[in-house]
């Protein structure tokens, strides 16, 4: 269960990495996350950003890709970041309109942006050696098509496995027609993502050694000998047997598990609580975008009813449920009604080593 009062938090970590994931969440509280023109999109100069990304409107865009370094864990870790922050910006778009977004690389290296979910032209699609030639060190390149469609939806870096130190963001896209808005006082981006001190390359390796490599709960003699009580002896082998073929454990849930993943919201690690804002009696949308690597979520806020009203962008019949599950790469947009001041998101993962967790408060 997550952990609901400070106290409880502090005993779970050590006393310097809390003091800094709560300095990280002050910051993120006092910063707003009022929307900007593209025009104001700032460079890769100064003290990274994370937390709530700022919200950039309009049809034209300038975003900066660059490296810094940032502190999630208590780590200085180098990230790849657009425009100085982590999530990058969340670009507001509107349907019907041309929008042109000049992607500046700062890296070191080749780069890209991947726009997931959008109908557009092929060239534009940002898939280095399949769709363009990637954009080198120090070049521009001018992402420009019309949008066709509404709804939530992300973008992420196809180039060196960038996305995982940082490189995505949220794209919000509002109706030609307003009668097709679905109707909240206020919607808020909810991006899980999974953060790691680790080299995605050397994730990768370890996972070639071993596709268990970060698998801790692996079946046990002392697992086998409770099997066999409960079981019988003859179940208990055929089972162990069943799984041997597979080459596979029955805990084979996730490649990558909290052995080496911190699970973030909107940029934020537990610890840093992550908090949208919201005032009494409103309905909230939330847009929920799974921006992980690695990770599938099961998503709750307990004690409330999550309504999901789009999956993918793309407008669902209603269904009231009180979990759902998403995999890296999908989007659902969720109504809720808050019924006290303060309620805990929680994003646990599907292997259950570890969570991703926010609050929204009055």
């Amino acid at each position: 269960m997550p952990h609901s009062t400070a106290s409880s938090l502090a005993s779970a970590l050590p006393r310097r990495r809390f003091v800094q994931s709560l300095a990280a969440g002050a910051a993120a509280w006092v910063l707003p996350a009022a929307a900007s023109t593209a025009s104001e999109a700032s460079g890769a100069s100064g003290q990274p950003h994370m937390g709530t990304a700022p919200e950039l409107r309009g049809n034209s865009f300038d975003l900066v890709l660059s490296a810094a370094t940032v502190n999630v864990t208590g780590k200085p870790v180098k990230a790849t970041l657009v425009n100085g922050s982590l999530p990058g910006p969340t670009l507001r778009w509107r349907e019907g309109e041309v929008v042109t977004i000049r992607v500046k690389n700062l890296l070191a290296e080749d780069t890209s942006i991947h726009w997931h979910g959008i109908l557009l032209p092929y060239q534009m699609d940002g898939v280095p050696g399949v769709s363009f030639a990637g954009i080198k060190p120090g070049e521009t390149f001018v992402y420009r098509f019309k949008v066709q469609q509404h709804g939530t939806y992300w973008y992420h870096s196809h180039s060196a496995m960038q996305e995982l130190t940082g490189l995505y963001g949220a794209i919000i896209i509002d109706p030609a027609d307003e009668g097709q808005r679905t109707r909240a006082d206020r919607d808020l981006v909810v991006q899980l993502s999974d953060w790691s001190d680790t080299d995605p390359m050397r994730i990768m390796m370890n996972l070639r050694k071993h596709g268990g490599y970060y698998n801790q709960n692996q079946p046990t003699a002392l697992r086998f000998a409770q099997d066999v009580r409960r079981y019988g002896l003859k179940v208990a082998t055929d089972m162990r047997q069943m799984w041997n073929q597979m080459r596979m454990s029955p805990t084979d849930l996730a490649d990558v598990s909290a052995m080496a993943l911190t699970y973030l919201m909107n940029g934020q690690a537990p610890a840093a609580n992550w908090t949208g804002l919201f005032a009494k009696g409103e309905t909230l949308l939330l847009r929920f975008i799974n921006a992980a690597g690695h990770t599938f979520y099961d998503v709750r806020i307990p004690g409330l009813k999550l309504k999901i009203v789009a999956a993918d962008g793309v407008a669902v019949e209603p269904v009231s449920v009180d979990e759902f599950r998403f995999g890296p790469g999908e989007t659902y947009d969720v109504l809720v009604t808050p019924t006290d001041d303060a309620h805990t998101i929680f994003a646990q993962s599907m292997d259950r080593s570890g969570y991703a967790r926010g609050t929204l408060a009055t």
